[in-house]
C-alpha cells in the first residue's frame, strides 16, 4: 500500500549520516548491533563515497578490500562469481547479514571480504592486519564463531533464503578440484576416482583422447588430467 509518508519519503533527497570522513576509522564497539560480533580490531573505514554527485560506495568499498579496480554499478553477486570470492554484508539499518558467494555453497576456506551498509551508502568492514578474510586466515576465529555459527542467520543477498555453508575442507577439495564420489562414464566404460588414480599418465592421455578432448597445458601433472576426465 503507498501511503503519502512513502511518497514523501521517495521524493526527499535521503541524507547520508551513515558513512565515516575519507580516511576516519570507526572501530567496532560503536558498531550498535554488530559490535558483539568483531572483536576491537576491526573498524569500518571511511571511503571515497561520492564522485561527480554519483554514490560511488559501493565500488571504492570492494576495491579498497581486494586493490583492484570494479567495474561501474557492480553487481555483488557477479563479482563473487567472476573472482570466486565471498562477500558478506552488515545491513546496519536492518540489522541483518547477508552474503554473495561463488558455487552452490558458502566455502569459508574461500577470500572472503566484509561490508558495512546503511540503505545505498557502503563502507569496507577491515583490521589493520588484513582487508581479506577467510577459515584460513588470522582472524579465521571470528568468521568461524561469530559470524557463521548460527545457522540461518545469514541469508542470500536480494534474497530471504538461507546460506548453504560447507566448511568441510576434503569435501570442498572433492567437489573443486576431482570426481565426486560417483564413477566416471567414458565410452561405457567405468572409471571411479580411485582406479583413475592408479592409472599411469600415458593411460590417463588415452583416456582424453579417446574422449575428443584437447589438453589445455604443455605439461600436464597427472592431478591435472585426472581433473580433466572428471570435468567432463
Amino acid at each position: 500500500m503507498i501511503t503519502y509518508e512513502t511518497i514523501i519519503e521517495y521524493l526527499s533527497p535521503i541524507t547520508n549520516t551513515f558513512s565515516n570522513q575519507q580516511n576516519i576509522t570507526q572501530y567496532s564497539p560503536e558498531f550498535k548491533y554488530f559490535n558483539n560480533i568483531f572483536d576491537q580490531t576491526f573498524y569500518r573505514y571511511g571511503i571515497i563515497n561520492t564522485s561527480n554527485n554519483i554514490n560511488v560506495s559501493l565500488e571504492n568499498s570492494i576495491m579498497y578490500c581486494l586493490d583492484t579496480d570494479v567495474k561501474p554499478d557492480p553487481d555483488l553477486w557477479d563479482i563473487s562469481n567472476n573472482i570466486h570470492i565471498n562477500i558478506i554484508i552488515f545491513d546496519f539499518k536492518n540489522n541483518m547479514i547477508y552474503a554473495t558467494y561463488f558455487g552452490d555453497f558458502f566455502n569459508p576456506w574461500r577470500p572472503t571480504i566484509f561490508l558495512a551498509n546503511y540503505n545505498q551508502w557502503w563502507e569496507p568492514i577491515v583490521t589493520n592486519e588484513t582487508k581479506i578474510f577467510s577459515f584460513s586466515s588470522n582472524k579465521s576465529i571470528i568468521l568461524k564463531t561469530k559470524i557463521l555459527s548460527n545457522n540461518g542467520v545469514i541469508k542470500k543477498y536480494n534474497s530471504m533464503d538461507e546460506v548453504q555453508i560447507n566448511d568441510n575442507f576434503n569435501e570442498i577439495l572433492e567437489i573443486d578440484q576431482f570426481c565426486n564420489n560417483n564413477d566416471t562414464f567414458v565410452n561405457n566404460t567405468t572409471f571411479s576416482k580411485n582406479k583413475l588414480e592408479k592409472m599411469k599418465k600415458d593411460e590417463l592421455v588415452q583416456i582424453i583422447n579417446n574422449m575428443n578432448i584437447i589438453i589445455p597445458m604443455a605439461k600436464p601433472t597427472k592431478k591435472d588430467l585426472i581433473q580433466i576426465i572428471c570435468k567432463e
